[in-house]
């Protein structure tokens, strides 16, 4: 490659903006010609680098997947910006990508609002199902329904003999069929887990962590690898729609063999795992022998230690508001007692140790553990979500990852005071607190529990609005660029993505296109649009609208 050469050549140009026909005529050129597929340039456009040291430019060529020149021309195949925005790629922090793959074939009850409509949409997705297949929902939430009721058992009699496992939007609750509870032990409690009962004792149908996890879970029919193969392909594909160029994803080791490796050669996104496999002792042989590499890689353990705000499990130091006597659960290894033993020993072996806290106590649980872990060798821990934090704790978090999901705020604050009382609101989502506190922000979505939309997400943390549309905590609002560092650098770090989040030369081509720029927009009143995505000089994703038949 000539650095000196000419940008106006014979090579493929795409243009994005007020030329969109010309994309319409050189999109396939780009996205085809094999000498192309991980080298071009973008020029004429607002390059935001994530680079303290240099900023900004106006163009940018990447060459065999990494970034060589900022603001200097090329002949390599172009990206006319024509003024869109360009910024390194969107990473999600925290996600369950083959999970969210499922989800996709799943019945969708996110956008149901009363019992009538959650019977309609179970009686739709039963008429269309073969005889004695299981009908498998997700997405309901209580603080979406006008009276607030909680599904049970008799919500699912349309769906009748059939087998229904309908899960809360947390995937910490579900709600099942007497069908599935016929299957079930049902005489106690599982350690970590409750199974909810009426006045009579008698199950509703209701099943809380533990109890939905080790009772009902096992019971549904596992999807053949070839479902899960297409269910990866599928979440990446939505992945790359949304601007994401890398992840981290929260993975059992057997789906990660199964489903995901079979794939690596055809990766959308980087891929950084966590594997959720966490029986005590650790078996780590998997984690320890995986063929890491830049697009695939392995990189820790993932514990829960409570449960979710939005089925009262989450531990907290004091009783729910709502639910006097109830202080929520801890789970697994944090209610046998081993949380330390685990962190530590993930560490030491060269692991990410991650934990799942959202109550108070839980966070304070999972910084103990921090400190422990700490004191041998390894990568850091990271605390995953801390959607509740105690003042006192938040110095804790100096130089220590929170990985925050700010779409989760959105939909927690529905409920929130009532669960905390105004008292404790001040520990709810405190990003600004724990950003001046400096805790090392790295944001994501959790998807599938709620939409993997990072613009969404970045809403919800610039604005501190509600799904409700009320603004919430306003005091703990980020500005727009911290957002942009918190799903870009700060989740590359947070993951070990090395040469990731951040644009300059040396660092992976991966790039996410806006159409404007997003500092210069009223979030309360509009968001950019993704138009771009760009994986090691590669295009995953580029708007339909942009193109001409």
């Amino acid at each position: 490659m000539e650095s000196g050469a000419d940008v106006e050549s014979a090579e493929p140009r795409v243009v994005i903006g007020r030329a969109a026909r010309d994309l319409g005529r050189t999109i396939l050129a780009l996205m085809c010609a094999s000498q192309a597929a991980s080298s071009l340039s973008l020029v004429r456009g607002r390059i935001w680098t994530g680079d303290l040291a240099t900023p900004s430019a106006e163009s940018l060529t990447v060459l065999n997947g990494r970034v060589v020149f900022l603001d200097a021309p090329s002949r390599m195949p172009t990206i006319d910006l024509d003024g869109a925005f360009a910024m390194p790629g969107l990473i999600d922090a925290h996600l369950h990508l083959a999970l969210g793959g499922e989800t996709l074939l799943d019945l969708d009850l996110s956008e149901v609002r009363s019992r009538p409509e959650f019977e309609r949409a179970v009686l739709e997705r039963h008429r269309t199902l073969a005889p004695g297949q299981w009908l498998l929902a997700r997405g309901w939430n209580e603080d979406a329904f006008a009276d607030g009721s909680v599904p049970d058992r008799t919500w699912l009699h349309v769906a009748g003999d059939r087998p229904v496992v309908a899960w809360r939007m947390d995937m910490h609750s579900c709600v099942v069929n007497e069908v599935v509870l016929a299957m079930l032990d049902l005489a106690h409690d599982p350690p970590g887990g409750r199974i909810v009962r009426d006045a009579t004792l008698a199950p509703t149908g209701l099943l809380q962590e533990a109890a939905a996890w080790t009772l009902v879970s096992p019971r549904v029919p596992s999807p053949g690898a070839d479902a899960m193969r297409r269910a990866v392909r599928l979440a990446q594909d939505h992945l790359a729609r949304l601007g994401l160029t890398g992840v981290g994803s929260m993975e059992y080791a057997k789906t990660l063999q199964n489903a995901i490796v079979p794939e690596r050669d055809h990766l959308l996104v980087r891929m950084y795992v966590t594997l959720l496999d966490r029986d005590w002792p650790l078996d780590l042989r998997v984690a320890q022998e995986f063929r890491s590499d830049d697009m695939l890689a392995v990189i820790g353990m993932k514990a829960f230690v409570d449960g979710t705000l939005g089925s009262r499990t989450a531990r907290m130091l004091e009783d729910y508001a709502d639910d006097p006597g109830n202080r929520g659960l801890l789970v697994e290894l944090a209610e046998r007692g081993v949380l330390n033993d685990w962190a530590a020993f993930v560490r030491g072996a060269g692991l990410s140790p991650s934990m799942h806290a959202i109550g108070d106590e839980a966070v304070r649980l999972a910084l103990d553990a921090c400190d422990l872990a700490e004191k041998t060798h390894g990568v850091p821990a990271r605390v995953e979500h801390a959607q509740t934090v105690a003042p006192e704790d938040l110095p804790r978090f100096r130089g220590r990852f929170a990985s925050m999901q700010p779409l989760h705020k959105a939909y927690d604050a529905v409920s929130a005071e009532s669960r905390l009382g105004s008292a404790r609101m001040n520990r709810f989502f405190p990003f600004r607190s724990l950003a001046r506190a400096g805790a090392r922000l790295a944001f994501g979505s959790d998807w599938p529990i709620v939409s993997a939309d990072p613009i969404a997400g970045m809403r919800a943390a610039i604005t501190g609005l509600d799904v409700r549309g009320r603004v919430i905590r306003p005091e703990e609002n980020l500005s727009v660029e911290e957002c942009l560092f918190a799903y870009t650098r700060g989740a590359a770090t947070c993951l070990g993505m090395r040469d990731c989040g951040v644009l300059r030369p040396g660092s992976h081509g991966d790039i996410t296109i806006l159409d404007r720029d997003p500092r210069l927009c009223d979030w309360s009143r509009e968001t950019p649009r993704v138009l771009g995505t760009i994986v090691a000089g590669r295009v995953t994703f580029l708007d339909p609208s942009l193109q001409v038949l």
